[in-house]
């Protein structure tokens, strides 16, 4: 298993609270294992799957559907089935994306250039990296 961390650890190291840990695994996005004495310990691979539900947290993506990304990233099969789930998880994504620049494109309007421009340039990376994926993905 490699190192186990208690979750008062596990929150020292990725900076999320236990309450929020506590609450994942409640929810089932978080599996901790349970010692005899019941103390809940989290695997290495528990930090990678906290990193990935910040990141989609910072895409405004709902946390059931976090999950279902979690779980198809842990699958890490390649049959059909599990790839095509996989990439309709992903055209949802870019739907609630799609959305969100609806909702933005008004209030972008409204800036000046300056300020449009600095707000460009912070997306214009992500974007680009984006962008890429996508070629790589369906290219």
């Amino acid at each position: 298993m490699g190192k186990a961390y208690r979750i008062g650890e596990l929150a020292e190291v990725t900076n999320v609270s236990k309450r929020t840990i506590d609450y994942y695994s409640q929810i089932g996005l978080l599996q901790p294992l349970r010692t005899d004495s019941n103390y809940r310990l989290y695997d290495e691979e528990t930090i990678h799957v906290l990193g990935l539900i910040e990141h989609y947290k910072k895409l405004n993506m709902p946390l059931h559907e976090i999950k279902s990304v979690i779980e198809l990233v842990k699958l890490k099969s390649t049959e059909n089935e599990h790839v095509e789930k996989y990439v309709d998880q992903i055209a949802e994504l870019m739907k609630h994306l799609e959305a969100e620049i609806k909702e933005i494109k008004p209030i972008m309007e409204s800036l000046n250039d300056k300020q449009r421009e600095l707000l460009l340039n912070k997306v214009s990376p992500q974007g680009m990296t984006l962008a890429h994926s996508l070629l790589l993905l369906f290219g």
